[in-house]
């Protein structure tokens, strides 16, 4: 089994809502999702060298097995912010909501309105790496996934920057990587659970485009952080790595 793993700085705060998680309050994973650094990656095979070359990427990508090692310290902070919802109309029985909207709209109401969201942002401190599974693929399509890796510069909420460190080939991962159900790793000890979402068995080209009204096919698997609580408070967690 051959593991392709690039190693990444996080050079900002980290925020990556759980998929089931409500847009009003969301806690953040503490690594990112297969799904998210999958998708992250078709943005940047769509910039470097278009759709087309994109489409032939998620070919191969879709179903390959993502894992990731965390940084060695992660400072969870708590943090409510204002943010902007779409205005609804009431939901009163028999108001006009054409009549109630352009009420609104006088009344400077509409089409947004502002209100209070809880979030989680992390600090990050050392390496985050990332690991592919390329046992399968051809030397040119791991090529093209290194040319992908060093361009990844971005995962999570838009502003989470990542600097681009070194990739190199393994031939099995250790304890500092997150196991999913399955995994020969699995261990119980010391270890944080999240749900992880990937790209799931159904997931199409169509259903990933944020140009149509397909929803993606997502797959949740349960997932062990190998993360231990080292102090907690109301506005801050800290972890740090347990391998």
């Amino acid at each position: 089994m051959t593991w392709l793993v690039a190693t990444y700085e996080p050079t900002a705060l980290f925020s990556l809502k759980d998929s089931q998680a409500t847009s009003a309050a969301g806690k953040s994973l503490l690594v990112p999702s297969p799904y998210a650094v999958k998708t992250a990656l078709i943005d940047v095979a769509v910039n470097w060298q278009g759709v087309s070359f994109a489409q032939e990427v998620f070919r191969w990508l879709h179903a390959l097995p993502v894992r990731s090692s965390p940084p060695e310290w992660a400072c969870v902070t708590n943090a409510f912010i204002k943010v902007q919802r779409p205005w609804e109309a009431p939901k009163n029985k028999g108001t006009d909501k054409e009549v109630a909207r352009a009420k609104a709209v006088r009344e400077g109401k509409a089409p947004w309105q502002p209100t209070i969201a809880f979030r989680e942002y992390i600090q990050f401190r050392g390496e985050l790496r990332l690991a592919f599974q390329v046992s399968r693929l051809g030397e040119e399509e791991k090529q093209t996934l290194t040319g992908l890796l060093l361009r990844l510069n971005m995962l999570g909420k838009r502003g989470g920057f990542i600097q681009w460190l070194d990739v190199e080939e393994r031939p099995e991962l250790d304890a500092a990587f997150v196991t999913h159900t399955g995994d020969p790793r699995t261990t119980l000890s010391g270890a944080v659970m999240h749900y992880l979402d990937d790209y799931g068995s159904k997931m199409t080209w169509d259903k990933l485009s944020t140009f149509t009204t397909d929803k993606p096919d997502r797959a949740v698997v349960s997932a062990l952080v190998p993360y231990r609580l080292v102090r907690s408070s109301k506005r801050s967690t800290l972890y740090r790595r347990t391998a």
